[in-house]
């Protein structure tokens, strides 16, 4: 008789004991991965446009995966409600006036949804999330992306033009390239410019010379512009020199109309139609003039001696001698 074989059976248990703990540490690793043990709590989106979002894209929390899309179905005539479930513990982290938006995880990633803002109170099962506009699609990207290409290549073929006309000697850039007399006046222009600019400095350093003399304490002109008194004395002063002027614009009218006069005068005299010019330029009258008053001098000295004789006359000897008794009696 035959001993029954038991190494088969015990072959086949092992085998399938060890099938039974790889689908049970298989089970407990997806559900790990996707937190299926774990509590959820569901809140709801209106999107106007959900930009190719699916169920099973990850939702986010300021960087953190906390959960699911888990429905999206139509709401109204033109909007989409998006169903997220997220995990319990996230609950108190999320307000009511936070605000979902739709973007893109990575540049050509997977669609997602992404919390953020708010200040009130926590959220609770069920509740309603405000919506943001969608992110910038990949599509847009891509046609903002051609866009830009169009315009580098734009970019390109006016600096290859640009560049041509340097390299042919047009406009000035070329001809500064290609023509050496105008590189040569350009450089003398520079130089121009450099001296004018060391000029520059050193009238700036003059001034800042002048301007600490001018703060200087013990200078003139420092007192002239602090020291109350002293430009009260030069305000004074400066009024009396006007003064001063106005009298002498006004004496010197007067030395105008004098000289005026004196050339009247002078003209008169220069005149041979007047006594006095006559006398001057006719010899005849002058000496005659001159006749006359010597007649006149001897007239005068006889005169005198006419009296002095009438003075010792016996008739006339009283009454002068009368008339000086009378002059000394009146002294």
């Amino acid at each position: 008789m035959n001993k029954p074989n038991y190494k088969r059976p015990l072959f086949v248990g092992i085998f399938i004991i060890a099938g039974l703990a790889m689908l049970v540490s298989g089970v407990f690793m997806i559900g790990s991965q996707g937190k299926l043990f774990n509590k959820k709590f569901t809140l709801k989106i209106i999107f106007n446009d959900v930009n190719g979002l699916q169920p099973g894209n990850n939702v986010w929390l300021s960087g953190v995966k906390i959960g699911t899309v888990k429905k999206i179905a139509f709401y109204g005539q033109t909007q989409v409600q998006a169903t997220i479930s997220l995990d319990k513990q996230a609950e108190t982290r999320i307000c009511k006036d936070a605000i979902a938006k739709i973007s893109t995880d990575g540049f050509i990633g997977n669609k997602i949804v992404v919390i953020y803002g708010g200040t009130a109170g926590m959220v609770k099962n069920g509740d309603f999330l405000r919506s943001n506009k969608a992110g910038a699609s990949t599509e847009d990207m891509l046609d903002t992306l051609q866009q830009n290409n169009k315009n580098l290549l734009q970019i390109t073929n006016n600096l290859k033009l640009v560049t041509g006309r340097i390299a042919n000697g047009e406009g000035t850039i070329g001809g500064l390239v290609n023509d050496a007399s105008l590189f040569k006046e350009l450089q003398f222009t520079m130089k121009n410019l450099t001296i004018a600019s060391q000029k520059s400095d050193r009238v700036v350093t003059n001034i800042e010379a002048f301007s600490g003399r001018l703060n200087n304490q013990k200078g003139l002109v420092n007192e002239l512009f602090t020291d109350t008194a002293i430009f009260i004395k030069l305000t004074e002063a400066i009024a009396d020199l006007k003064q001063t002027m106005t009298q002498l614009k006004g004496t010197t009218s007067s030395a105008a109309a004098f000289i005026d006069n004196l050339q009247s005068v002078t003209a008169q005299l220069n005149e041979k139609n007047n006594t006095v010019g006559m006398l001057l330029h006719d010899e005849e009258a002058a000496g005659d003039l001159k006749e006359m008053i010597k007649n006149l001098k001897t007239s005068s000295h006889k005169l005198d001696e006419d009296l002095e004789a009438l003075q010792h006359n016996f008739l006339l000897r009283g009454y002068f001698r009368k008339k000086q008794k009378n002059k000394q009696s009146s002294y």
